[in-house]
């Protein structure tokens, strides 16, 4: 079956980036089939890039190629790393974008990339996924091993991602969390896992959550619960706490900002 490589960038749509990544994968690997995840990450956000790309890769199937390029240091001395994870690979740069695939027991091996006669020439300074994640990329789509791309590391050695903070109080009865991520509708994503709030009371409708000035109780199972433009709390399709606004932007109404504390309490049960 043709690899599967899918390609998580913050280039946006404005430039020829995207494409000419395209073009040097499949002049090199032909069969190959592409996907894109996603190209408006944040330009430089790391972060983000990192938790689309945990949040998309336990649906592809094993021996997919994730080619991920989010470089604030192209061109430095910064490594660039081929991972092994879940019987899936991952391309980018050791800056924490690979961090979700670094763990027990997901993580398999890592090889800090090093293998010029796989890059393009002349090797620009300032597009590496170009001129090296691409190609390494078709490299694995053509069947060849990771071990022949580079050294192997340990990865203890590797850039991780500091996690978000997250307190839980079960005897009191308190989870304090953040906003991790905010999506294209203005939903705010938390780090508060569903099973975070299983731990804290079975009953759901007990719940309150507060943001800033904006306090809710319970939780619902959609984003039209309500009227328009009433608050929700749900569990959202990755598993986390979102707030949400019905038929409306959360983010945009509440002023929301990635890192803005997101606190739960239990409530009184009924």
């Amino acid at each position: 079956m043709p690899a599967i490589i899918t390609l998580t960038t913050d280039f946006g749509l404005e430039d020829e980036y995207v494409g000419v990544l395209k073009g040097v994968i499949l002049g090199l690997a032909p069969q190959a089939r592409l996907i894109d995840l996603c190209h408006t990450i944040r330009p430089q956000d790391v972060r983000q890039a990192a938790f689309i790309l945990q949040a998309a890769a336990p649906y592809f199937p094993k021996g997919t190629i994730h080619l991920a390029i989010v470089d604030p240091g192209v061109g430095t001395n910064r490594q660039l790393l081929a991972v092994r994870a879940m019987g899936q690979f991952f391309l980018g740069p050791d800056n924490g974008i690979l961090s979700p695939f670094l763990h027990d027991p997901l993580f398999e091996e890592a090889i800090y990339i090093d293998c010029p006669e796989h890059y393009l020439t002349p090797l620009s300074a300032t597009f590496h996924g170009r001129d090296i994640l691409a190609p390494i990329a078709a490299a694995l789509a053509n069947g060849i091993g990771l071990s022949s791309l580079g050294n192997r590391t340990l990865k203890e050695k590797l850039i991780k991602l500091a996690s978000p903070t997250l307190q839980i109080d079960r005897i009191h009865g308190n989870i304090a969390g953040s906003v991790i991520h905010i999506d294209h509708f203005g939903n705010l994503t938390t780090n508060i896992h569903q099973r975070d709030l299983a731990g804290l009371t079975a009953d759901p409708a007990s719940i309150q959550i507060f943001h800033k000035q904006q306090q809710v109780t319970g939780l619902t199972s959609d984003y039209a619960s309500g009227p328009n433009g009433r608050f929700l709390a749900l569990i959202g399709s990755r598993g986390y706490l979102e707030l949400a606004v019905a038929n409306g932007n959360a983010a945009r109404i509440l002023g929301a900002e990635v890192d803005d504390p997101v606190r739960v309490t239990r409530g009184k049960e009924g």
